[in-house]
């Protein structure tokens, strides 16, 4: 493999860059901002759900909410997981 030019200034070559260790996994916070955000956006779309009544296209939004706060809730899981190896 051929060193892109910018990797070569910095002296880092296309495999360190593709290195998968460089990636950790989300920490506990960032998993309860995860978890937090997707189930606040399932509420939206749960409340627009309501509001577009007789609109088929809100059979759409109304799976998104649940798709969200499903999503979340494995987010929340994943947290209290990270808590739970951790000891804190």
């Amino acid at each position: 493999m051929h060193d892109h030019p910018d990797n070569v200034a910095s002296g880092t070559s296309v495999d360190e860059i593709a290195d998968p260790d460089w990636f950790r996994a989300p920490s506990r916070r960032e998993h309860g901002i995860a978890a937090a955000l997707f189930c606040g956006f399932g509420v939206f779309f749960a409340l627009l759900f309501m509001v577009n009544r007789g609109w088929w296209f809100r059979w759409v939004i109304l799976g998104l909410a649940v798709w969200s706060v499903a999503y979340g809730l494995r987010h929340a899981l994943d947290a209290r997981r990270a808590r739970a190896s951790t000891g804190a």
